[in-house]
């Protein structure tokens, strides 16, 4: 056995929740290799929503989902990731099977533009509060870049905030390596009660607004 690297384990619990016909979300579709792995697990009655901010990275989304055959199943948004919820139909929004982040810099871009703590955690919140129960909103953290502490904090700080009785956390991660290689935190609704929860998307609420 091969334990896997952070992007290869969050493939993996996709692969175990995804099914064709599902509505998978793709928080930060950067160069589209999530992009064009989500459109392949869910084609060809499914569809992938991809979100960055960047129009580089929708550009390169959509060259390598072309290059594959895949555009058809996917819709590619302009916008940052903490809309989400909002431009998914009522239909769509139940039946999204996963959702997936990969925090950081666009490769090959300015390292300067990074995912944000506000727009990371407003849309963690959004996810969870809106989408089914046990829909896994997978995050693979990268760290080592300016500004990648106060976003790693600020999701673990978040995942120690949730009741667990309302949402489960999974931490992985390769440990005592040489480098900082990314890891894993998954977030999943357990149910639909969840006071706190709600609580805190109300709390946060105003992080969307904010850089």
């Amino acid at each position: 056995m091969t334990l896997p690297k952070a992007v290869a384990f969050a493939h993996w619990m996709i692969a175990q929740n995804v099914r064709p016909g599902d509505t998978v979300i793709d928080a930060t579709c950067g160069n589209g290799g999530d992009t064009a792995f989500l459109a392949d697990t869910v084609s060809p009655s499914g569809h992938v929503h991809a979100f960055d901010v960047q129009s580089e990275a929708i550009q390169a989304t959509y060259d390598r989902l072309q290059k594959k055959s895949l555009e058809p199943y996917v819709t590619l948004h302009h916008c940052s990731h903490e809309y989400a919820a909002s431009v998914l139909t009522e239909a769509e929004r139940t039946n999204v099977r996963a959702a997936v982040f990969n925090l950081g810099y666009l490769p090959g871009s300015d390292k300067k533009i990074v995912t944000s703590p506000s727009s990371t955690i407003a849309a963690v919140l959004s996810y969870l509060h809106t989408f089914p129960p046990d829909v896994p909103v997978i995050v693979v953290i990268y760290h080592g870049h300016p500004g990648s502490n106060a976003e790693r904090a600020a999701v673990e700080n978040l995942a120690a905030e949730l009741p667990e009785q309302e949402v489960r956390v999974l931490r992985y991660s390769l440990e005592f390596q040489e480098k900082t290689p990314p890891y894993v935190l998954t977030f999943e609704k357990t149910g639909n009660d969840t006071p706190h929860l709600s609580k805190l998307v109300q709390a946060y609420s105003h992080l969307s607004t904010k850089g």
